[in-house]
């Protein structure tokens, strides 16, 4: 199950602090050592000597940069969502990939998103739901997928895998409260959706012709993206469901935000 108040022990909040913290107490057990030396106590000066004793202790750092460095290559692996070897970041993705230019949206002209969405779509993600979830529940679809796993597997039409993966009960569930937890974040809905923009524009790898993602890109990814909330909110039982894991309060927003949503997409189609 999702962790509701605390990081699972490996999880990357987990792993920073204990690297963090190791940092802190080689420092701490050199001030001791300093006190010892001078009757109990410990002077500013001294302090600050310490500290610059540390600064060329290039091997202190070596363990927590390991552990920092490793997650970020994570990350990039997440940004450059692969078909089949990251199969929650193309999970993420099935949301809106008909909305992705050369699927059924067309081409960039016609309105479709460029690709390059997809490194700030996944920096958003992180940022608004946390790591220490999207760790979580990573590891959860790969034990799904292992426990279903099957020989035929790779030998099937990719897209059908992926369809055939997302309508799974135990994935979808998972990958919706995703978006119910970033969808939380558009309380303040104008705002939200401003910040969106700039974001996104602020951080996409542009290529030889430059793309803006506009306001009306951006409605569409929204409803694209929190389409099965709105599902989920429109079933009683399902909404149930969903106030027993985020509180009525958070779904109480959720509606709010879907309404907000809903009154975009219909001054679209005018």
């Amino acid at each position: 199950m999702i962790a509701a108040n605390k990081p699972p022990r490996d999880s990357f909040k987990q792993r920073h602090h204990v690297a963090a913290f190791t940092v802190l107490e080689q420092f701490a057990q050199g001030l001791v050592h300093v006190a010892r030396n001078h009757g109990g106590s410990v002077t500013e000066e001294q302090i600050l000597k310490s500290l610059n004793s540390l600064r060329d202790n290039e091997d202190l750092f070596d363990n927590a940069w390991a552990i920092l460095e490793s997650d970020l290559e994570a990350i990039k692996t997440r940004e450059h969502a692969a078909l089949r070897h990251d199969p929650f970041g193309r999970l993420l993705v099935s949301r809106f990939d008909h909305l992705l230019e050369g699927n059924a949206a067309g081409d960039i002209e016609h309105g479709a998103l460029s690709r390059t969405i997809l490194q700030p779509f996944f920096k958003v993600i992180r940022m608004m739901v946390g790591m220490d979830m999207l760790q979580e529940i990573d590891r959860e679809i790969h034990e799904i997928i292992e426990a279903h796993a099957n020989d035929d597997d790779e030998l099937r039409n990719p897209s059908e895998y992926w369809d055939h993966l997302a309508k799974t009960p135990e994935v979808r569930s998972r990958i919706n409260l995703v978006f119910a937890r970033m969808a939380l974040h558009f309380s303040n809905y104008e705002h939200r959706k401003k910040w969106l923009i700039q974001l996104v524009n602020d951080n996409m790898v542009h290529g030889e012709e430059r793309w803006e993602f506009t306001e009306t890109h951006c409605i569409r990814l929204l409803d694209a993206l929190f389409a099965d909330v709105r599902k989920t909110l429109a079933v009683p039982e399902h909404s149930a469901e969903l106030v027993a894991r985020m509180g009525r309060e958070n779904v109480a927003t959720l509606r709010e935000v879907v309404k907000c949503i809903d009154a975009d997409v219909a001054k679209l189609s005018k």
